[in-house]
């Protein structure tokens, strides 16, 4: 009856079916309210796939929410077992997962943090599932009430759904409207509403079978809002004399919310047994008959107490005991007096004594105590332990949360509240973790609990967006306080966060001073890259420089842990930067790159992406740092991003090398902007730097000097080193020579004592820039030198660039024209096309006949969808520029030897979908094998 009047619905579900049983894949969402026909749609999916493939089912449990994975391991258990091919990583996570085998407890992890395995999860049952088909033909996975799934299961059949294309998996959710649930969004949906008046009035005529008044049907359908479940239980249960309009119909009806409590008064009805034997149904969230009988008999309840609900459609009981509906379940629960739901969980304790189970079995005994017990308290605090060891943060807060409420000592208490906070930080709930912080009696915290609290409120603020990263470093700075002498390690931890968000947060940090962070730092436990920022700001760059170095190489030791690495790799980044350390900024980046996949680490992998591509970029390598933007790009969507979220994280600095529009700098100054209020002064300043570059491409010295200058001028931390080259370019090229000479004495001082091959270069040829004669192009000649050893293609190009304009304005028109014409090329060729439009203006000054940038001069154009991406726009083609982004990433690996696996791995598809795209690739590019890659897809 439930599919009464879908006929559009069904029609998508059977293309769902045909294209699933062709070997693609599929997705869809059915949402609406409860009752609406939802299970309905999806047991019609089932049925319709039956024969023509495999069907997995699995239904979310409001009271198994809190058991990590619970769902992922049952729709998972037919292919646990079988052979496979996965990277051992996602092996492993995923057997720790489901508790086939022991994880590394996470007591103290860090707020903030992230478990490196929750992703490896959600690759491996992408993986398993693509296996799967291959072994045994496609699959449909039908998903039923997706709101109450346990959240990591839902997270990972959320991740699996927006990655599978070409491995015969389908999928088909359903979701109840209007509870905020959001992982599926953005997937294809179908939004449920009540039928019309035909075909409800339909439906109700075929349920009642007999005379039906149609002032009547009129009157229940439009009371319903045509609800299938509620038109099909009214038609069953009201009278005759009801339905031929002979006597009055129930005030008000049964419907939408008030189903609950219609089941309600359905289950009093029932004999007092049969409601006992419901309420230990409805408490026990894996549905099994066995473990419910034994708590019947503990209660003194019959075996067969169940029957009389089964016999008025409440339940259906075979091996397992299934509601008719949630609401049922919920009426059952809610229904009970405190006291019957304590005797229910109590007895259904004592039945659950299998092993596996003793988390469920804690659970069951919290719910059953009537005040504070401390052996149950303590037996949940294992429980969040082990479910941190899979990967389950979000059940570890229920758990550390429900410990606290029955742990009776105030100060044991307080801290299993601020542990269940920073759980809840990294379980991505930030308003749990602010709810449990809040009421906390600051005389029941020791040190440790008060920095704790400390850093993970500032966390939360940060992620609800009423705190900023610019509080952010001074309650860091709070929390080492408060750490002190005792907690070594965590004193040296807040102590670095304190500096990378003060270096996040730059000119925009509030509550603290650099000076009062500096002074902080040094007089604690801090490693040498927190000491050398401290020292920076406290001493000077020249004597910082060193200990950076330092810090430098040691994050960079073999013997670094993964997760140390991946949490202080951007200050090392940004070390290298102010030092103009090519060699060690790439290791660092790549690093981070190469263990935040490794790890699935996918959070972190899409900022080590980020930070990877402003490197290549800022070296000249822009055809690299699109594609690396790309595959971020890729990340964002399968964590479920939307491409508003992510604009704060637009990349300014290739917008400026890309472009000559004239909107651009509106757009750059617009992604500052953004920042401002969320305390990301870092990003601010890299916006401002992007305009100057901009304007530094169009000629215009003046408007860049102004804004070089105000980076400068305003650069509490030290960290505007690198623009110095540029701002004594500006100066000059825009008469202010005083300016210039001020600026290259603080460049003469910073790169003699970096030393690196970019620095001298750097300092040469601004010390060029100032000079005459064969001092001049001495150090012209110099800086070319050093440029074309360590390979910065844009520092190459404006070295030939300002060379050629110093000899332009020397007479020295052929040598002019031959360095013109070099910078040219060479931005033509990393696609910098206003900076190739200031080389031809020149070349044109210098005498250059027909000097111009035609398309023939392109070596690489982005694709159209990268270009998009970023916001610039190219000209011209290229061999393979009708590739999509994914499929480049993909042609781009296997060109450079990839396997299938490794491709997957690497971008997180299955084997299936990669060699589905390497077909594609292969017709667009005219090709029939990997071999011819390398020709029809040449490195850009």
């Amino acid at each position: 009856m439930g599919l009464w009047g879908r006929e559009r619905e069904l029609e998508r579900l059977d293309g769902l079916l045909d294209a699933v049983a062709g070997g693609l894949s599929g997705v869809l969402v059915v949402r609406g309210e409860a009752g609406i026909g939802k299970t309905a749609l999806l047991e019609y999916a089932a049925g319709a796939a039956d024969g023509r493939m495999r069907v997995l089912r699995v239904a979310g449990v409001e009271a198994e929410a809190d058991y990590p994975f619970a769902a992922l391991h049952r729709l998972l258990i037919p292919f646990l077992e079988l052979p496979h091919r996965l990277p051992a990583a996602q092996h492993r996570a995923l057997l720790v997962a489901c508790g086939l085998t022991e994880g590394t407890p996470a007591e103290g992890a860090q707020a903030g943090g992230a478990p490196a395995d929750r992703h490896l999860v959600s690759l491996a049952a992408l993986g398993l599932l693509a296996e799967a088909t291959t072994a045994h033909g496609p699959l449909l996975c039908c998903v039923d009430d997706t709101q109450w799934l346990d959240g990591e299961s839902a997270a990972a059949l959320a991740f699996v759904a927006r990655r599978v294309h070409a491995e015969g998996v389908g999928f088909v959710f359903t979701v109840r409207s209007g509870n905020g649930f959001g992982l599926l969004d953005g997937l294809p949906a179908i939004e449920l509403e009540g039928l019309g008046d035909e075909a409800a009035g339909g439906l109700l005529r075929a349920v009642v079978g007999g005379p039906l008044d149609p002032a009547v049907a009129a009157r229940i359908v439009r009371a319903t809002g045509g609800n299938p479940l509620a038109l099909t239980d009214l038609g069953h249960e009201l009278t005759d004399d009801q339905l031929l309009g002979g006597r009055q119909l129930p005030e008000p009806l049964p419907i939408g919310t008030r189903l609950e409590a219609h089941y309600r008064r359905q289950v009093d009805g029932l004999p007092p047994q049969a409601r006992t034997w419901l309420l230990l149904a409805a408490a026990e969230p894996s549905g099994r008959l066995d473990r419910i009988t034994a708590a019947a008999g503990v209660l003194g309840v019959a075996a067969d107490a169940g029957e009389p609900a089964e016999a008025v459609r409440l339940v259906t009981i075979e091996a397992d005991v299934r509601f008719r509906h949630p609401l049922v379940r919920s009426a059952v629960y809610s229904g009970a007096t405190p006291g019957e739901r304590r005797a229910a969980h109590r007895a259904l304790a004592g039945a659950t004594t299998d092993a596996v189970d003793a988390d469920r079995r804690a659970w069951h005994l919290a719910s059953a105590a009537l005040g504070p017990d401390p052996e149950v308290a303590d037996e949940l605090e294992r429980c969040a332990g082990r479910a941190a060891a899979r990967g389950g943060y979000a059940a570890r807060v229920s758990f550390l949360a429900r410990a606290a409420e029955l742990t009776p000592d105030d100060r044991l208490r307080a801290r299993r509240r601020v542990v269940a906070a920073q759980a809840a930080i990294t379980a991505g709930a930030p308003l749990q973790a602010r709810s449990l912080l809040d009421g906390l009696n600051p005389a029941w915290l020791d040190d440790a609990d008060r920095g704790g609290a400390l850093i993970a409120r500032a966390y939360a603020g940060i992620t609800l967006g009423d705190g900023t990263v610019a509080d952010a470093a001074a309650i860091c700075l709070e929390a080492a306080r408060a750490f002190g002498d005792g907690t070594p390690e965590a004193t040296e931890t807040a102590l670095f966060r304190s500096v990378q968000w003060a270096i996040n947060a730059e000119h925009l940090m509030r509550g603290t001073t650099p000076a009062d962070l500096a002074t902080a730092v040094l007089a604690g436990p801090a490693d040498d890259l927190a000491t050398g920022f401290a020292t920076l700001i406290a001493h000077g760059y020249e004597q910082a420089e060193p200990i950076l170095r330092r810090g430098v190489a040691a994050l960079l030791s073999p013997d670094t842990p993964d997760a140390l690495f991946l949490e202080r790799y951007i200050v090392a980044v940004t070390a290298c930067t102010i030092r103009w350390d090519v060699t060690n900024g790439v290791a660092v980046m790549q690093r981070a790159v190469e263990t935040a996949r490794r790890t699935g680490a996918l959070w972190e992998l899409d900022a080590a992406l980020y930070a990877y591509s402003t490197n290549r970029a800022d070296l000249g390598f822009l055809a690299e740092a699109e594609q690396l933007m790309i595959e971020s790009h890729q990340i964002r969507s399968a964590l479920g991003a939307t491409t508003d979220q992510w604009e704060v994280y637009q990349f300014p600095e290739m917008l400026a090398w890309r472009g000559t529009a004239e909107h651009l700098a509106e757009r750059i100054r617009g992604i500052g902007a953004a920042s401002v209020p969320l305390g990301h002064g870092a990003v601010v300043a890299l916006a401002r730097y992007a305009e100057a570059l901009l304007a530094l491409g169009r000629g215009h010295h003046d408007e860049a000097r102004e804004i070089l200058r105000g980076l400068v001028d305003d650069d509490p931390l030290g960290t505007q080193t690198r623009v110095l080259p540029d701002l004594v370019e500006a100066a000059i090229r825009s008469g202010d020579r005083a300016l210039a000479v001020r600026t290259l004495t603080i460049l003469i001082s910073r790169a003699s004592a970096a030393g690196t091959p970019r620095a001298l270069g750097l300092l040469a040829r601004s010390r060029a820039l100032l000079a005459r004669g064969e001092t001049a192009d001495e150090l012209y000649r110099e800086a070319l030198a050093h440029f074309a050893d360590i390979g910065s293609r844009t520092d190459l190009a404006r070295a030939h660039l300002v060379y050629g304009e110093w000899l332009r304005r020397e007479k020295r028109r052929r040598e002019a024209r031959d360095q013109l014409r070099a910078a040219r090329d060479a931005f033509v060729a990393i696609g910098a096309m206003g900076y190739a439009e200031r080389a031809v203006q020149e070349l044109a000054a210098a005498g250059e006949p027909s000097a111009s940038v035609s398309s023939s001069h392109f070596s690489f154009t982005a694709s159209s969808s990268a270009v998009s991406a970023l916001g610039t726009s190219t000209n011209g083609a290229s061999a393979g520029g009708d590739l999509t982004p994914q499929e480049a990433t993909i042609a781009a690996l296997a060109r450079d030897g990839a396997t299938n696996g490794e491709i997957a791995a690497r971008v997180y598809l299955s084997v299936n979908t990669v060699d589905y795209h390497l077909r594609k690739v292969f017709r667009k590019l005219g090709i029939s094998s990997r071999r011819q890659l390398k020709h029809a897809y040449p490195p850009r």
